[in-house]
């Protein structure tokens, strides 16, 4: 009885310094902190590796889910939404949207090769996604690096060194995906690469010409101990003015892409409409084998047109 009474005066004292602590801190702001650190740590771990990949492409040739990492994943920033996001994460959803889709397109075609071809279309949605993110931030980054070299120049008036400017306009409201991209450059710096490793790195995940020259001038800066503050000066004055030329002539790769992806999908469903309005193509093409093997090679060949589609990197206007 008295080793009852002990163990339950013990649970109570125990559930009311507890509360005490409770009370005296702030569980919210531990909450935060925690989930802080552990994202700090998970970005350490990603930079690591990064550094590790990136710092060997110049004698090393990257295999393919480093070819992914870097022009898909990276460039999409995908990982400030999803930070668990890689290339095995994208091979598992590419082929779940095959298996998923394989059975109905099955149906519709009876023809094992053609509904390998479409499904095998269907499930490329996540990488045409991905592609459609990096050149939005592309476009989103060259629209926002006047502004951004402002900035960096204000910074650069309290102290007269690029990183430092670079580290402070982290904070400085430059939003996404420039943030990111910048926040990993400067995590790499402090961790010990050398800081033109890190602004090479910085130019892989941004696709931008306008961004290239920006870096490429920085570096030059950097090797021969340049005036960094008449160069961000001068940088910011061109680059206002290369914007508003943009903004005079509509250029915009980004929509033109968007625009050839929305046209190339909306080719599969015309064609299945055209091939189903009339009864006589429905019966040569679903059920006679001359009929399956040319719609199996069209679908081959519109796939070599996504493909083709996909090695366009630049439009020449």
């Amino acid at each position: 009885m008295i080793l009852v009474i002990i163990s339950s005066l013990l649970v109570v004292a125990t559930i009311v310094l507890a509360c005490l602590v409770a009370r005296a801190m702030n569980p919210d702001m531990i909450i935060r902190h925690g989930l802080k650190s552990i994202k700090d740590e998970l970005d350490r771990k990603k930079l690591r590796k990064e550094i590790k990949k990136y710092t060997r492409t110049v004698t090393v040739r990257m295999s393919l889910p480093e070819k992914i990492e870097l022009y898909l994943i990276d460039k999409s920033n995908i990982r400030h939404y999803l930070p668990f996001f890689n290339f095995y994460f994208l091979c598992f959803i590419v082929v779940l949207i095959f298996i998923l889709s394989f059975g109905y397109v099955f149906r519709l075609l009876l023809f094992v090769p053609s509904a390998a071809a479409i499904c095998f279309l269907f499930s490329l949605i996540p990488v045409f996604a991905l592609d459609i993110m990096g050149k939005y931030n592309s476009e989103k980054i060259r629209r926002k690096l006047a502004d951004f070299i402002s900035v960096l120049n204000r910074w650069c008036a309290v102290k007269e060194d690029i990183f430092y400017a670079f580290e402070k306009s982290v904070d400085s409201g430059i939003g996404e995906p420039l943030r990111t991209f910048i926040k990993d450059m400067v995590i790499q710096v402090n961790c010990g690469i050398e800081p033109l490793e890190a602004l090479d790195m910085l130019q892989m995940k941004v696709d931008n010409a306008q961004f290239k020259d920006f870096l490429i001038n920085i570096k030059q800066n950097i090797k021969h101990r340049g005036d960094i503050r008449k160069l961000l000066s001068n940088l910011e004055e061109q680059f206002y003015k290369i914007e508003e030329e943009y903004n005079r002539r509509k250029i915009s790769t980004y929509k033109d892409r968007l625009l050839i992806y929305f046209i190339m999908f909306s080719v599969l469903l015309i064609g299945y409409f055209f091939l189903k309005s009339n009864p006589k193509v429905e019966e040569f093409y679903f059920n006679t084998l001359s009929g399956k093997s040319l719609l199996t090679f069209f679908c081959f060949l519109y796939a070599c047109g996504f493909y083709m589609t996909l090695r366009i990197t630049s439009f020449k206007h």
